[in-house]
């Protein structure tokens, strides 16, 4: 009898050992799952913990980034060129977030993202991978993906998470991961970010891997760009037509500025000089156009110098080019495909870049005065379509 009773004392302190055991094992889950109940100061939430509100998926289903416990989820059915952003652009910010991955993983967090393109090339990508105790290198955790490696790896190990922060305060970048300041650079100084876009979307990528994210939040620091829109998105307010090619048209679809057929000319109203050009451009397959620099008019030539529009990679002068002068290098693009051409013209300097490559950097512009900018269509049975044209003065 008193056998028994040990017995059953035993058995009965055994399963409240395993019933304590697996409370403490749910809190320590739930706790590692729940995000931060409280925003810093000044700081804004990106994720409310509930829904993706406030956020974009880009070339992928509503299934390619899930909100699960509080947390923002990409699987490992998930790749490029699917990608999470803000609905939100941003200039200078301070940037802090969360994120986890096991076992294997790529990933990374976008900043100053274009719309579209390649957003590592155009913008910025805070590097996320699980190497750890390697040579640190382009491809790092914590590295300016595929130009500047990180100062240390402090990565977590496999399933913890990882603090970052990246503070963007043009041109001073600076990123920390787990408290430890991985990036310090003035981002002016370094030749393949320099030219780089200065505002844009925060996103987060996918490349068929499982990684986590949560406690996105951001505190905007003071603007440094002054950007003018050239297109208002419904007419061509501020634009005149020039050349009368016989099926030559330029019209509004959808927010866009749609030319086809023919040769003819879409010219601003206004003058420039010194100036930093961005616009989205898509073209049919074979389409041949242009876009002008420093304009005066069409009668008698006097029409400034051409960049071209041309994406035939055997051509004598490419998308890219300036035209008759310079003959691009081989830039990245698709036909029927937005890519972004970011033009810069400072006295007799002038970069030409598309889908974030640089494939003009030329310092003797022929063209040395003010003058318009006027968009090209330069042949028959095809189109080209230009979007979110803005300008800034240098």
């Amino acid at each position: 009898m008193l056998e028994t009773r040990k017995s059953d004392r035993s058995r009965s302190m055994f399963q409240s050992g395993l019933k304590i055991l697996l409370l403490l094992t749910i809190m320590s889950v739930t706790f590692s799952l729940c995000p931060a109940a409280e925003v810093e100061d000044g700081f804004v939430s990106l994720f409310n913990g509930n829904n993706l509100d406030g956020w974009v998926i880009e070339e992928g289903d509503v299934n390619s980034f899930v909100v699960r416990s509080g947390m923002i989820y990409a699987s490992g059915d998930v790749n490029y060129p699917t990608w999470l952003r803000s609905e939100k652009q941003f200039e200078n910010f301070d940037l802090r977030f969360e994120f986890r991955r096991v076992g294997w993983c790529n990933s990374g967090v976008f900043f100053h993202a274009p719309l579209h393109g390649r957003n590592s090339k155009v913008g910025f990508e805070f590097q996320i991978d699980q190497k750890v105790g390697e040579p640190l290198s382009i491809k790092t955790c914590g590295a300016i993906f595929g130009v500047v490696p990180p100062l240390a790896n402090p990565l977590k190990p496999s399933g913890e998470w990882n603090s970052g922060r990246i503070v963007m305060d043009w041109p001073s970048l600076q990123c920390w991961m787990n408290d430890e300041l991985v990036q310090d650079l003035n981002v002016e100084e370094n030749e393949e970010l320099k030219y780089r876009l200065r505002y844009g979307y925060v996103g987060l990528q996918a490349l068929g891997y499982n990684v986590w994210f949560r406690n996105i939040r951001i505190r905007e620091l003071p603007p440094k760009e002054e950007w003018i829109s050239l297109f208002n998105g419904e007419n061509l307010d501020g634009w005149y037509i020039e050349g009368s090619g016989a099926n030559a048209k330029w019209f509004i679809n959808d927010g866009v500025i749609r030319t086809e057929n023919g040769t003819s000319y879409l010219v601003t109203n206004e003058e420039y000089e010194d100036f930093e050009l961005h616009t989205y451009v898509r073209t049919v397959k074979h389409a041949n156009g242009g876009i002008f620099l420093r304009w005066k008019q069409l009668a008698g030539g006097d029409r400034g110098n051409e960049i071209q529009i041309e994406n035939i990679p055997d051509s004598d002068y490419p998308t890219g080019s300036l035209y008759n002068v310079v003959r691009a290098e081989q830039p990245w693009y698709e036909d029927e495909k937005w890519f972004l051409m970011q033009i810069r013209l400072k006295g007799a300097h002038l970069v030409i870049r598309v889908n974030g490559e640089t494939v003009v950097d030329y310092d003797k512009f022929p063209t040395m005065r003010s003058g318009h900018i006027s968009l090209q269509m330069h042949k028959d049975k095809s189109w080209i379509e230009f979007k979110d044209l803005k300008l800034k003065k240098l």
